[in-house]
């Protein structure tokens, strides 16, 4: 199984879009007692840098891990008590949707995932991708940056491009994305109370500079309506052209 599935190009493509995988490897620590070569270790850094040492069997799974992968509810679902055993797990309700005792190739792992995802998807939706997931990941960090180093009106534009490009998407992604529209608002409220101020002041050539970058980026906020008093005074306020 490891070698012919979890090793196969094919299927670690296909995983990386549509499946979690949950190893359930028990006997570990019995192997590192009797240092297996199967149980090694290889010396690497992890995602943020450390020190970390991996299982050459598993490349990017630490001892640990594994260990409490074997302790997770995963195990639940193995009632042949022979092995190897795959499961297939409804996501939502954490029921068993397919039994697959013994060896499996990886086309009939893949075969059984499709249809199991054809089910989850008519039940609950489109699926999210994992590659998807993790570019909205990067790019809401980058925006989430951005806020300190160029204000709200760059990170309202560039979130604004992001929810056009997750439109098709899941709710799930949706609400991550409200949840750091909820942050860029605040950097856009603050530009707008900076705003208010200059024109106070009499400063309209300021809060223009300020104000002009948001045309078109607020609608559908509940900022928009401010947004529109605000720059209709700087019109209003502005002295006559010459």
């Amino acid at each position: 199984m490891h070698s012919s599935v979890l090793q196969n190009d094919k299927y670690i493509a296909f995983s990386n879009d549509n499946t979690v995988e949950v190893l359930i490897e028990e006997r570990l620590d019995e192997g590192v007692q009797k240092k297996d070569p199967k149980a090694d270790t290889y010396d690497a850094k992890d995602e943020k840098g450390n020190p970390v040492k991996y299982m050459k069997e598993w490349p990017g799974l630490t001892y640990d891990e594994i260990i409490a992968l074997a302790g997770s509810p995963g195990g639940q679902y193995n009632k042949t008590g022979k092995i190897p055993y795959t499961s297939i797990v409804d996501p939502y309700t954490l029921q068993e949707m397919k039994s697959l005792p013994g060896g499996q190739s990886a086309k009939g792992i893949m075969e059984s995932v499709g249809e199991a995802a054809k089910k989850l998807v008519a039940d609950h939706g489109p699926a999210l991708k994992r590659a998807t997931l993790q570019k909205f990941q990067a790019t809401a960090k980058t925006i989430e940056d951005s806020i300190a180093k160029t204000g709200g009106s760059k990170a309202m534009a560039d979130l604004v491009k992001l929810q056009a490009s997750i439109a098709k998407e899941s709710e799930a992604l949706k609400n991550k994305a409200k949840e750091l529209e909820a942050k860029v608002l605040d950097a856009v409220k603050a530009d707008l109370d900076k705003a208010e101020g200059l024109i106070s002041a009499g400063d309209m050539k300021g809060a223009t500079a300020i104000l002009k970058p948001y045309a078109g980026l607020l609608k559908g906020t509940d900022l928009d309506a401010r947004y529109k008093e605000l720059s209709d005074k700087t019109k209003a306020d502005a002295p006559p052209a010459k």
